[in-house]
C-alpha cells in the first residue's frame, strides 16, 4: 500500500499520494478533500488508525484541543475530509504543543501518536486515553516540530 498525506492550502485540504519509491506519485492527481475551515486544524497522517486497512487523517482543532479522526473509506482518500469522530479532548497547543503519528509503534495494528507535553516530556499514545506513556524526559519543549 502506498502512502498518502494531507496538505492544507488556505481553506483547502488536499490529498497527495505517495509512491513505492517514497516520493510523491506523479501519475495520480491530488484530490480535494475539503474546502472550508482547515486553517483551524493541525493535521497528522497516521496511516491506518482504526485498523480497517485504509488510511485515516487526524486533525487537532488549534483552539479547543479537540482531536478528530477522519476515516478513509476507499483507496483514493474517500471520506478523509467528510464526517469525523471525536477521539480526544484537551489536546491544546499548551497541553500538547507538538504531535505526530506513526503507522504502528505498539504492534496492535493501529497507528499511534507521539506528543510533547507541557511537562517537557515526550508522550506515547496508543489509545489516546490518559496522559500516555512518557518515553522521553525533559527538554522536549525546545523542539519546534516532530515528524
Amino acid at each position: 500500500m502506498t502512502s498518502s498525506s494531507g496538505f492544507k492550502e488556505g481553506n483547502f485540504l488536499w490529498l497527495y499520494f505517495g509512491s513505492d519509491s517514497l516520493y510523491l506519485d506523479t501519475t495520480r492527481a491530488p484530490v480535494l478533500l475539503g474546502s472550508g475551515g482547515w486553517p483551524n486544524y493541525d493535521l497528522v497522517a497516521p496511516g491506518d488508525r482504526n485498523g480497517d486497512g485504509r488510511v485515516d487523517l487526524i486533525a487537532r482543532h488549534k483552539t479547543s484541543g479537540e482531536l478528530r479522526l477522519y476515516q478513509g473509506r476507499g483507496p483514493s482518500g474517500e471520506g478523509l475530509g467528510d464526517n469525523h469522530t471525536v477521539i480526544g479532548s484537551g489536546w491544546t497547543g499548551t497541553h500538547r504543543p507538538l504531535l505526530t503519528a506513526v503507522p504502528d509503534a505498539g504492534t496492535d495494528g493501529k497507528a499511534d501518536i507521539f506528543a510533547t507535553g507541557s511537562d517537557g516530556n515526550l508522550h506515547y499514545h496508543s489509545n489516546l486515553s490518559g496522559s500516555g506513556v512518557v518515553v522521553g524526559t525533559g527538554g522536549w519543549l525546545d523542539f519546534r516540530s516532530l515528524s
